[in-house]
């Protein structure tokens, strides 16, 4: 039987805080209200998945607030609470508890005794208490994060004839700094557990949810997990960059779909973005959406993602769907994005680059269509890294520029 179309709302770090909470109920609502919109004129979203970054500093007080706001996107999707799933990023942390803890792991051989089932996990039950706190009374007699592993069990979703398979990952439990980079870990022991009752599941779609790329995580384990990702799912949903980002993986393992929501909400100075998602015949149709402030507040159509695509949204083909009985793939109406490739940009290796968020921040928003030609001169006394910058910018958005080519 041929199912018909699924279609999910995939957002990402809200950084809801304490304050003022002006711009961010302006930015927030604005998504409300657009989702109803959207609703009502067809796009009506199945599931919605956040992944991470609900809070700003993990505390208690601030999950209050994203509680609610969650209660009113559903309403305006018009789904219950079991079509909504969420994982924590970085930002849910709260790093008061990681004074005294250890920074990271530095072998293989540590990471199979930490992640023990038997043992417990203070990374977890400590820095990110207040998230697990509210997420399991939020869900409470819908489903449970557990505090002794990085991966729920796998959960199996049917809807409109689809039967999807659902892993949540954590892959914030060492963050406490600006040098997470190649700090991070998910744990071998956990995902295999994890990957082994997906298996048993028996589902058509198999989807995982992480804050991180995968290339954040430490070199000890990051090649492992990433080989087991593309084995194992089809299509991986993150967040944490801020920045929309579609690239299907091909390895000796797989094919991987990988979708990246830019930010739901980092104020209104800065692009907040989300996506529409339907997965029909073998293929994922990306719809990017964003805020925009004027003439009044909504969230639209984002452009700058696909902008040679007429509608703005492109189709891209779901490797391990084609020739299931669920699902026939049929040819793309549109041209498909090509599969990642290797740039001539020289590798940052185990170097991480932190501190200059805001210029990269600036620098984006200056090319923020890849279509339209502009040029951005970065300008200062000698050896304050302005080549870096240049380099680490190419890095993050050499997928906006397809075939192109970096020199310096």
């Amino acid at each position: 039987m041929l199912c018909v179309a699924l279609t999910w709302l995939h957002v990402s770090d809200f950084h809801v805080r304490g304050g003022d909470p002006y711009d961010r109920d302006v930015v927030l609502h604005a998504l409300v209200q657009s989702v109803g919109e959207y609703r009502a004129a067809g796009r009506a979203p199945d599931l919605i998945f956040a992944t991470g970054d609900i809070a700003y500093s993990g505390k208690a007080a601030e999950y209050a607030v994203a509680g609610v706001f969650f209660d009113d996107l559903l309403g305006a999707a018009g789904l219950e609470k079991s079509r909504l799933f969420v994982i924590a990023g970085n930002h849910d942390v709260d790093r008061d508890f990681g004074v005294g803890l250890a920074r990271t792991l530095d072998s293989r051989e540590q990471a199979d005794t930490y992640f023990r089932p038997d043992l417990p996990k203070p990374h977890l039950t400590f820095k990110l208490r207040a998230f697990l706190d509210w997420h399991n009374g939020y869900f409470n007699g819908v489903r449970s994060l557990p505090d002794n592993t990085t991966c729920a069990p796998a959960e199996l979703v049917e809807v409109r004839g689809h039967k999807l398979g659902i892993l949540s990952m954590n892959s914030a439990l060492f963050c406490q700094g600006e040098d997470d980079h190649d700090k991070l870990w998910i744990g071998r022991r956990c995902l295999d557990a994890a990957l082994r009752g997906m298996k048993e599941l028996g589902a058509d779609v198999k989807i995982g949810l992480v804050h991180h790329p995968p290339e954040w995580l430490s070199a000890y384990e990051g090649s492992n997990i990433e080989a087991e990702l593309e084995a194992s799912v089809d299509i991986l949903l993150r967040g944490h960059l801020h920045e929309t980002r579609v690239e299907t993986v091909a390895s000796a393992e797989g094919v991987l779909l990988r979708c990246a929501a830019g930010a739901a909400y980092q104020s209104r100075k800065w692009p907040n973005r989300a996506l529409y998602c339907t997965l029909d015949a073998g293929e994922l149709t990306i719809f990017p959406i964003r805020y925009e402030d004027a003439p009044r507040p909504v969230w639209t159509t984002d452009p700058s993602v696909f902008p040679r695509d007429a509608s703005h949204e492109r189709r891209f083909p779901v490797a391990r769907l084609a020739g299931t009985k669920s699902f026939h793939r049929q040819p793309a109406s549109r041209e498909a994005a090509p599969v990642a490739f290797r740039s001539n940009i020289q590798a940052r290796g185990n170097r991480p680059f932190v501190g200059r968020e805001d210029s990269m921040a600036q620098i984006a928003a200056e090319f923020d269509n890849p279509a339209t030609e502009s040029v951005v001169v970065l300008h200062g006394p000698p050896g304050v890294g302005k080549s870096d910058l240049a380099r680490e910018f190419a890095r993050v958005h050499r997928h906006r520029y397809p075939g192109g080519t970096f020199s310096l």
